[in-house]
Parts: C-alpha cells; structure tokens; sequence
C-alpha cells in the first residue's frame, strides 16, 4: 500500500451500503449529479493545521481526492508544506470533509469525533528529532480515556536534522468494538496519507 494514497475503506460499516441503496433509488435525479456526494463517509478532504506554541506563523496542508476515499480516482497532491522550526512545539489539528458536492459540505471530522471511542489517529513523522507524543493526542470518552488524536502535538527538538525532505503520515484506525488504547491489532484503515515536511 502506498501511504501517499488515502486508503479506499469506510468509516461507518454501514454507510456504504447505505449510500449505495441511496443512489440506485436516485441516480437519474439532476438534483444529485455527483457521484459520492451523498455519503457523509466518503473522504474528499484532508486538512492538517500546525499551530506554533508562543506564537508565529501557521502551517497548513491539506490533500484533496475528487471523488472521495471510497471511489477509484487517485488522491491529489499536497497543497502546503508543513514548514517547522528546529525547539517549536506545535499545537495540531486534523480536518476531514467530504466535500464533492459544494453545496452540501458533510464535516467527517464531527463523525469521528462522536465515535471518538471506535477510532484512533496515528501521526508518524520520516525525520528525526521530530516526534507527536501519545500523551498530547485528545481523549474519548471511556474510562479510562483513551487517544483519539483530532488534535495533538508536534515537537520539534533544537538538535532535529534540518531536512527539505520530510512527511507527516496520517493513519486513521477504525475499531469495531471499543478501541481500548488503540494499539491492538484488529482494525480497518480509514484513512493513510502523508504531507510534506521541512525542518529548518
């Protein structure tokens, strides 16, 4: 599998079936041309935010696939590299949207965030000296809670290598059954992806 592709799977088990019920009942209606637009679990968007911690400027990427995470078109090219700072901390966030249909924006982000006890994120970085600790991802609702990751944070040590060739890789983890700490090993893929990285 190459992490440079989001990963063609469902967040909701159901909803693909859900939406595929959906279109057979009205794929010749003009009011709903787009194919894909109809199903709140089908990726088209990908936005991560790094904040710097004290102030400066924000770090934005963000990946589009045009058909979404669920049909065959290829996931485009990064627009923005995550630009960071050798001794920063970021404060960062992740935004997922399904937004084929212009006029009918589903924030997938929400999604995640109510079944925060079926999911986990994982944010790897390529280079050294530059890690996101487990403890600074955001927490669910079990007891105890557990990492969700929909916000984190990314810190940059002084000595990091200074590098104009660097990724953030994303991975999306769907449980079945509540999660645990999200380190098991039984779980489907919603979404991998990387982002482009620079230490200076």
């Amino acid at each position: 599998m190459n992490a440079a592709d989001v990963v063609r799977r469902r967040i909701v088990p159901g909803a693909l079936l859900a939406a595929l019920a959906f279109a057979a009942s009205c794929k010749d209606d003009p009011a709903s041309p787009i194919e894909g637009a109809g199903d709140p679990e089908n990726i088209s968007r990908v936005t991560v935010t790094l904040k710097p911690v004290g102030g400066g400027t924000d770090q934005v990427s963000f990946r589009v696939d045009p058909d979404g995470t669920q049909l065959p078109q290829s996931v485009g090219a990064a627009q923005g590299t995550l630009a960071l700072s050798k001794g920063k901390t970021y404060n960062g966030s992740i935004a997922l949207a399904n937004d084929i249909d212009p006029k009918n924006v589903v924030d997938i982000t929400a999604e995640v965030r109510k079944e925060a006890n079926f999911h986990r994120f994982f944010y790897t970085l390529s280079c050294s000296g530059v890690t996101v600790p487990a403890s600074s991802l955001d927490l669910d609702t079990q007891s105890p809670p557990q990492p969700v990751g929909l916000t984190f944070q990314v810190v940059v040590d002084a000595n990091a290598a200074t590098t104009t060739n660097c990724t953030l890789r994303v991975e999306l983890h769907h449980f079945e059954t509540a999660k645990g700490n999200g380190l098991g090993s039984t779980f489907d893929t919603d979404l991998d992806i990387t982002f482009p990285v620079t230490i200076s």
